[in-house]
């Protein structure tokens, strides 16, 4: 029992006790309690010496623990599968482990971390926490970081990095990503045309060198393809392989144009592209029937700016543009025209009133084939009214002429006024525009849920959305041309007025520069047809007529034009009459300089919008230089309106597109 109280770790009071007890015992026998006081003093001292080495044993213990556990812990910091660093506020590193040095290379304390790690934002991340990916050199990370905060001041705390290894699996994400299939929607643009006039052996050997092309540029990529009707073909491709044609501009258009023909002409093709954004892939929401209906949209889009391009669907989910380096070729045929001029009739037999507008500031095309479409609508007896702005003299000219018809009087009518006449089945017509921003009134088409489009420009990208019927020709030299041919199929002895074919011949005067450019058979067929039914060239004379004041305007404008490198660039003064078509004209003139290759002038809309007119012979594509800057329009003949853009900013822009375009034309004929 004395040896368990011995043993015990409060011994010190239990002693206490006992001298207490021997104190009692001394009053009684001084002897027997000084002998046990020596018994006790000794049995004390000797386990106060046991306890002692006790506790040095156990300190030793786990001093040697401790030691263990530290050098573990360094090691295990030091050479963990992730990366650790920690940077101050100036992005400087102030530490790193092992494994991060190894991952970076050779990389010294103090030295800045923004040179190897783009994504590395300070300012953005100081005093939060989360993650982003990295990739440097060969790897890719996902960085996770979380801020440190000392006792000290803001200069005193840390960011620290950890760096997790995700290489192999974004491969494996970037591999299956390359491997997803893309949808293509291809058709022949002009077989027709071509084949016309060869023997039979002929057009078969034709049709093989096309198919056996088109399958060993696509088989060469691991790509399918099959046709499925008369010149139209769909093939399924990789991403990969998408990115290698996109690398090479799609070199097999080239090849296909490349191909002999008898008669010289060469075959182009269009084709639309679609693939799936990568978050949709990710996500799992991959939509085919979607991906299908994409690919023919860009099918459409490619035909409707002329042919021989390709239109891919990208990540953004917007357009972009391959080819186009032929002009568009005109079609023979004109049984689409019969078509649609029977879809257009049913269309306005079942609505209650036609509403038909141009772009903003009409020129003589776009009230010429307004006034052609009025002419369909009252052949069956509807209501019919043309929404105008009157912002340009060509509407004011033709209007004078139009209200001297009694039954035209109330044919002009204003935005606001069409927007009260809208319903639900009321019929709208877009001529001469597919852009809803370039329109009269772009409200009136968000009113109205039926509208038709006709237009002969190069389709864009911002087309008027969910139309029940769309007749493009870019071929074609004026939307007054394709409105004259629908007339002819839209009913027999169809009779204009002498003001509606006169409108409808100046539309196609005007936009072939007087049968001088952009002309075809069908151009002088229509014209043909227009001058039978009345046309009258006097009134055409004298709405392109002008005053003195408007020549000296041109004079001087042209007086202070500047030509560099084949470029020519004028500018109309501020505050000038009918600055538009003034533009236009100077434009015209200054391409049929000698060594001129494109000419741009530049005049004022609004104090903040500055109107660029672009010609072309043929070598610049002035379209692409024209949607660059949200415009459009042909390969010779183009336009844009730039807001926000003072005189010499939008002359900066200009060139700018221009020398982009030049520079990647020189790129792609290298290639």
């Amino acid at each position: 029992m004395f040896k368990k109280l011995l043993a015990r770790r409060n011994e010190e009071p239990v002693f206490l006790i006992m001298v207490l007890l021997l104190a009692v015992i001394a009053i009684y026998n001084w002897i027997v309690a000084l002998l046990a006081l020596i018994l006790i003093v000794g049995a004390y001292v000797l386990t106060r010496k046991n306890t002692t080495e006790r506790n040095r044993e156990i300190s030793q213990f786990f001093d040697a623990i401790s030691q263990s556990v530290d050098q573990a812990s360094t090691y295990a910091v030091q050479n963990l599968p992730i990366g650790i660093a920690i940077v101050d506020m100036q992005s400087s590193l102030c530490w790193a482990n092992s494994v991060f040095r190894d991952w970076v290379g050779d990389i010294d304390n103090d030295q800045k971390l923004d040179h190897i790690m783009p994504n590395l934002n300070i300012d953005k991340f100081w005093g939060k926490f989360g993650y982003f990916f990295e990739h440097i050199g060969e790897r890719y990370y996902r960085v996770v970081y979380k801020y440190l905060q000392t006792e000290g001041t803001d200069e005193d705390n840390y960011l620290i990095l950890y760096f997790e290894d995700i290489t192999e699996t974004e491969i494996q994400k970037m591999n299956c990503i390359a491997s997803v299939p893309v949808f293509c929607d291809i058709e022949i643009d002009n077989m027709e045309e071509v084949a016309k006039g060869m023997s039979a052996v002929q057009q078969a050997t034709l049709w093989t060198n096309v198919n056996n092309c088109l399958l060993d540029e696509l088989t060469a990529v691991d790509g399918f393809i099959r046709s499925y009707g008369n010149e139209k073909y769909f093939a399924c491709l990789s991403r990969k392989a998408l990115d290698t044609l996109k690398e090479e501009n799609f070199s097999f258009l080239e090849k296909i144009r490349m191909i002999h023909t008898v008669n010289r002409i060469p075959v182009t093709l269009s084709v639309g592209v679609a693939a799936f954004p990568e978050e949709v892939m990710t996500a799992g929401m991959a939509n085919f029937n979607e991906l299908a209906d994409k690919a023919r949209a860009g099918l459409d889009l490619a035909l409707g700016r002329g042919g021989d391009q390709v239109v891919v669907y990208e990540e953004d989910g917007s357009p972009h543009f391959y080819g186009g380096k032929t002009r568009s070729v005109e079609k023979n045929t004109r049984v689409r025209a019969r078509v649609v001029a029977q879809a257009i009739r049913e269309l306005i037999d079942t609505s209650d009133c036609v509403l038909i507008m141009g772009h903003e500031r009409e020129d003589y095309d776009s009230i010429g084939s307004a006034v052609g479409v009025a002419h369909m609508a009252r052949l069956v007896g509807k209501p019919v009214h043309i929404v105008v702005s009157k912002q340009t003299d060509a509407i004011c000219r033709l209007e004078k002429q139009i209200l001297d018809v009694p039954e035209f009087k109330d044919l002009l009518i204003s935005a606001e006024t069409a927007q009260d006449l809208c319903n639900n089945q009321t019929l709208l017509f877009i001529v001469d525009t597919h852009r809803p921003d370039m329109t009269v009134s772009p409200e009136l088409i968000e009113k109205t849920d039926r509208r038709v489009v006709i237009d002969h420009h190069r389709r864009s990208s911002d087309f008027i959305k969910k139309p029940l019927l769309t007749y493009t020709e870019p071929s074609s030299s004026s939307t007054s041309e394709l409105v004259t041919e629908l007339l002819q199929y839209y009913q027999e002895d169809v009779e204009l007025a002498k003001i509606e074919a006169t409108a409808l011949y100046a539309g196609i005067i005007v936009d072939t520069k007087n049968f001088a450019v952009q002309t075809g058979v069908r151009t002088f067929d229509a014209a043909a047809y227009l001058r039978r039914s009345g046309a009258d060239p006097e009134i055409v004379r004298e709405l392109f007529s002008f005053d003195f004041d408007t020549v000296r305007d041109r004079a001087r404008i042209l007086a202070d034009a500047k030509i560099a490198d084949g470029i020519a660039m004028a500018s109309c003064p501020p505050g000038i009459q009918n600055a538009s078509i003034i533009a236009a004209q100077i434009a015209d003139t200054l391409i049929n300089i000698d060594n001129v290759s494109a000419s741009f002038t530049f005049y004022e809309l609004t104090p903040d919008c500055i109107g660029v007119s672009a010609r072309s012979k043929g070598d610049i594509n002035v379209q692409l230089v024209m949607e660059a800057l949200g415009g459009g329009g042909h390969r010779t003949v183009a336009g844009a309106q730039l807001k926000g853009r003072s005189l010499i900013e939008a002359q900066g822009d200009v060139m700018t597109a221009l020398h982009e375009i030049i520079n990647k034309s020189k790129e792609n004929d290298k290639e």
